[in-house]
This record gives structure tokens, C-alpha cells and sequence, in this order.
């Protein structure tokens, strides 16, 4: 056998136990979903070094082309937005959150510091938090686990919990609730559409820019107390 047979053969086998969950694919997707902690963006990075080194086709962590950029792009940026203003009218001041966000608070007034924490919100939010939480998560855990029903209940639950809980480091109890609630949606979109991810992008990214935009224009708190007042 020739070396480049030799290597072919290494580079199946390792792909083979990337993709499986043996020792060897358990531990890369804990540290992948723990690098999370440093930055979403980074564990996004580290997501799309696996799909190259484990051969593993984009359309399995639900990046496939969808049938509509255009559709995907109006759809989820109505449905980005309208969920914001739901939660920030509607369900959390039912569950007695306060009116604004005060890690947002500086940027009131500022349309430039706006423009540039909208531009993260679409990389960290948007793009790195989908595909880790749920292109890359669900995909490992579903390997793991199964497809069936109930696992896919228990996943969705489990997700929307720890990404939820991931918030509350930054941003305290309330910003935990608003995440986890999201998270659990965000969970249960992904199944309904057939686990495909970029109308899910969309929609988060819309999501959080909105909020970056309620701050900066000074309606936050006009649209927290339209309902409950």
C-alpha cells in the first residue's frame, strides 16, 4: 500500500470517528459546544473545522441552500422582529421583567454604536449561536441518541435550557428567561422545518437587531408598557 493509500485511509477513518459519537467524537463535540464560553463565533469556527475534517456534508448541520434566499430573508426577518416585540410587550412583562435592558442602555441615542453592535448581533447571534446550538448540537446529539419523538422532545428541552442558562452569566435572570424561551422556539422551528438553519439566522439576527434598535431609537420602554402598561 502507498503512502498516499495509507493517508486516504487515516483521513477515512478519522472523519468515520468524528462523525460517530465513540471517545474520540463525544469529547471533540463537548470541547466544540464548551468553546461556547469563549465566543460563540470560535465555536462556530471550530464547527466548520469538524465538518471538514469529519467530511460531514453541510446540509447535516441544516446549512442546505433553501429553495428561496428572498423568502428565507422577508419570512425571517418578520418573524425575527414580530417575536421581539411579542416577548418585549407581551411575555416578559408578564413575568415582570423590567421595561429595558441595561446592557443595551448605552447605545440609546448612539446610531453609530447601533449600526456596529447590529453588525456583531448578526455574527454572534444570528450566525454563530444557530449554527452551534442548533445545526451542530442537534446533529450530535441525534447521533447519539436518535431521532425518535421523545429524544427529540428531551433535546429541545435540554438545548433550550442550556443555552438559556449560558445567559444568565451576561445578563441575569431575565435575559436567561428570554433566552431560554427563545431557545425553546428556536428548537422547535428547526424540527418543523425539516432541520434547516438559515431561516433561523435570519430570524435571530432580526431578533436581536430589533432589540439593538428599540434602545437606540428610545422606544424600548414605550413598546415594554404598550400592553400592561
Amino acid at each position: 500500500m502507498s503512502g498516499v493509500d495509507e493517508k486516504l485511509n487515516f483521513d477515512l477513518r478519522m472523519a468515520a470517528s468524528l462523525r460517530a459519537m465513540g471517545p474520540l467524537g463525544a469529547t471533540v463535540a463537548f470541547l466544540i459546544v464548551a468553546s461556547v464560553l469563549l465566543a460563540p463565533p470560535i465555536a462556530a469556527v471550530f464547527v466548520f473545522i469538524w465538518i471538514w475534517l469529519s467530511r460531514t456534508p453541510f446540509s447535516e448541520i441544516g446549512l442546505a441552500r433553501p429553495g428561496s434566499w428572498l423568502g428565507v430573508l422577508v419570512l425571517g426577518v418578520a418573524a425575527g422582529v414580530g417575536a421581539k416585540l411579542l416577548m418585549k410587550a407581551v411575555v416578559m412583562p408578564y413575568f415582570g421583567a423590567p421595561p429595558t435592558n441595561a446592557m443595551l442602555a448605552p447605545l440609546e441615542g448612539d446610531m453609530q454604536a447601533a449600526l456596529i453592535a447590529s453588525a456583531e448581533m448578526i455574527v454572534l447571534a444570528g450566525f454563530a449561536e444557530e449554527v452551534v446550538f442548533r445545526g451542530f448540537l442537534f446533529n450530535r446529539l441525534q447521533t447519539a441518541f436518535g431521532t425518535g419523538w421523545f429524544a427529540r422532545g428531551l433535546m429541545i428541552l435540554g438545548v433550550a435550557l442550556f443555552f438559556g442558562g449560558l445567559h444568565y452569566f451576561g445578563q441575569g435572570y431575565f435575559g436567561a428567561l428570554n433566552a431560554t424561551i427563545m431557545g425553546f422556539l428556536f428548537c422547535v422551528i428547526y424540527f418543523l422545518n425539516k432541520q434547516r438553519l438559515w431561516f433561523l439566522i435570519v430570524m435571530h439576527a432580526a431578533f436581536d437587531v430589533c432589540a439593538v434598535w428599540l434602545t437606540a431609537l428610545g422606544i424600548e420602554e414605550q413598546v415594554a408598557r404598550s400592553v400592561f402598561g
